[in-house]
């Protein structure tokens, strides 16, 4: 029955476990870790706002971007504890079917000690030897009667052996009973802290719905810095596709010529040009822009970030701010990181503009069809017209425009169709984090 009972709790565990709790322990532990240093990161930076007592969208996107994350640590350490659960659980299977056998192996041996106590006289051993009726019996007796004590001293060895590893069980079992207090103390303190940054975030909230005027003036000037990077774009790819057209014009002229030239010799020259299977783009003229073009494709959600350390606070596309009746559109995302921070181009490329934007810069690099721009920096290395390299610096981040002594750099992803830019959601390309 109580077999029974052990194996109808393992199905259930079984079917309970998610797929995400296939991770080990250890493999929890150091993702516990890398999200809370990711919190701290968090942290300091937002309570270095805190002291100037402005609430602005950027503060209240790191308080969410912190209770995501600390959604994710106790996500985390639920698993933990399951994990420890079903190693109780095992344990305890084992120091059963442990106890069970050490019983058996007891009982038994205690029935080779009676029978060896009844038989314990040398006069019984050597009746029992020499009443064979043959010399090839005797023998057999003798085989029989040390296979006999040999066989006692391995229940012997069995009895200490199962002993040990009871102990060894039972030393486990209570190890994961301490840790699995641990945990879930840790995990109480997670949620508490989880309830204060919900209150902390209704604070901003508040604060924000009374600055709502303020806040749509942000805005105006924000889509207004966003409108001039879009026209920047535009007209970057207008320049890059009548440069394109120019050469494949020339290219064009220089092979009719040479066409003219060999018709006298009554020879056709076969095409070197493989066909297309995809579709068709003005700024792929080259099959090396064509090649780095599929490049950037194929890296789809594997290109790296733009800095090394940043979390995302404003997101891609038309998003209603929280608390208030205002929305933001944006054309990129907002990468919070430090001040001064590398910024380095996500794919290899041609710079096809440094753009001026008073004290800050945008860097645009074109992927054959694909173009990338980077705002909001200062320190410019690279120049128009320069090949750079995947991971090769361009700038340095700039403060963000709330003068909170938070970097800030917005980066744009987008595609020509046509004639005309199609914007992208760069989380679509980069590696998640």
């Amino acid at each position: 029955m109580r077999n029974l009972v052990s194996i109808i709790l393992f199905t259930v565990f079984a079917v309970w476990a998610k797929p995400g709790f296939s991770q080990t322990k250890d493999e929890l532990e150091n993702q516990r870790r890398q999200i809370q240093k990711e919190i701290e990161d968090l942290r300091q930076s937002q309570n270095s706002v805190k002291k100037s007592k402005k609430e602005s969208l950027d503060q209240l996107a790191r308080i969410r971007n912190l209770i995501k994350k600390r959604d994710a640590i106790i996500e985390t350490i639920n698993r933990q504890v399951h994990l420890i659960d079903e190693d109780i659980f095992t344990n305890n299977r084992e120091i059963y079917r442990l106890t069970k056998e050490l019983d058996t192996l007891k009982a038994q041996y205690a029935k080779t000690i009676e029978y060896a106590y009844k038989n314990r006289s040398s006069y019984d051993m050597l009746n029992f030897i020499f009443s064979a009726v043959s010399f090839n019996d005797a023998i057999k007796r003798v085989t029989y009667l040390k296979s006999y004590r040999d066989y006692r001293e391995k229940q012997v060895d069995n009895i200490t052996r199962t002993h040990v590893l009871l102990e060894q069980k039972n030393q486990t079992l209570s190890e994961n009973k301490d840790l699995k207090a641990k945990t879930l103390t840790e995990q109480s303190a997670q949620m508490k802290k989880l309830e204060d940054e919900k209150r902390e975030k209704d604070v901003v909230l508040s604060s924000l719905k009374t600055k709502e005027k303020e806040l749509e003036k942000q805005l105006t000037s924000k889509k207004k810095l966003e409108n001039n990077i879009k026209s920047s774009i535009a007209a970057i790819i207008k320049r890059e596709i009548m440069e394109a057209e120019r050469a494949e014009k020339a290219k064009r002229e220089a092979a009719a010529k040479a066409a003219a030239a060999n018709k006298t010799s009554n020879t056709t020259t076969a095409s070197n040009t493989p066909a297309r299977t995809r579709t068709s783009n003005t700024l792929e003229n080259t099959p090396e822009v064509t090649a780095v073009s599929m490049g950037f494709e194929n890296n789809r959600r594997k290109l790296p970030w733009p800095v090394s350390k940043g979390e995302i606070t404003g997101q891609f596309g038309r998003q209603r701010i929280e608390g208030t009746t205002l929305y933001e559109d944006n054309i990129g995302i907002y990468i919070q990181t430090d001040i001064g921070a590398s910024v380095k181009a996500v794919y290899e490329g041609t710079v096809s503009s440094v753009h001026n934007f008073g004290e800050v810069s945008a860097v645009t690099i074109r992927h054959g069809k694909y173009l990338t721009t980077y705002y909001n920096l200062t320190s410019i290395t690279v120049s128009k017209g320069q090949d750079v390299k995947l991971g090769q610096g361009i700038g340095k981040a700039a403060e963000s425009e709330d003068e909170d002594g938070i970097g800030k750099v917005l980066f744009v992803v987008n595609v020509v169709v046509g004639d005309k830019p199609k914007y992208l959601n760069p989380e679509d390309w980069i590696k998640p984090r």
